[in-house]
């Protein structure tokens, strides 16, 4: 597969199906999106106090606390043990996913095209070399993102990202084009 564009639209399909799999159909990420029977009340009371859409960090310091040293001190005390959430709120459900999947698609097809690049330039280009590359691409995009945030909001489909950065990369790595 020593073309780029067959390489990149292979390549973006398999990481497309791949995240259809993870997040669908095998709901390896169900974790991070399960189910309460307190929805409709929790909306309702979201509603209510007309909260403007946005992500929360709810149990933060507020900026006066960040701000002032001894604000800062009696807030580590005050929330020492105490409940906190993460809260992204959107008041404007759609069900349109086009443009989601259409943007979906395109960036996997722009990691595929750059995987081929850098898996191109390579002068080893054996299969356990080119798949040892990409899992490692794969892994720096998992280290970077969701296990940085792992470590602070605890984020409870972890082990669903890390197979997300290895099983479609591995597959990427030996689709890739080798030396012959």
């Amino acid at each position: 597969m020593k073309n780029p564009f067959v390489f990149t639209a292979i390549g973006g399909l398999v990481l497309f199906f791949w995240q259809f799999l993870s997040f669908a159909a095998l709901n390896l990420h169900g974790s991070a999106q399960a189910y309460t029977p307190k929805s409709g009340e929790i909306i309702g009371f979201l509603e209510s106090i007309d909260l403007e859409h946005g992500m929360y960090a709810l149990g933060a310091p507020s900026p006066e606390e960040r701000s002032d040293p001894g604000l800062q001190e009696e807030y580590l005390l005050r929330t020492e043990g105490r409940s906190w959430g993460v809260l992204n709120y959107q008041p404007d459900w759609t069900n349109n996913m086009l443009p989601n999947l259409g943007r979906g698609l395109f960036m996997n097809l722009l990691t595929a095209l750059f995987l081929f690049w850098m898996l191109k330039g390579m002068a080893d280009r054996s299969t356990k070399r080119r798949i040892l590359v990409a899992v490692a691409v794969g892994w720096v995009g998992y280290m970077y993102f969701p296990y940085s945030n792992f470590i602070w909001f605890k984020n409870p489909d972890i082990w669903a990202h890390m197979m997300d950065a290895t099983v479609p990369f591995a597959l990427l790595g030996w689709l890739a084009p080798s030396d012959d």
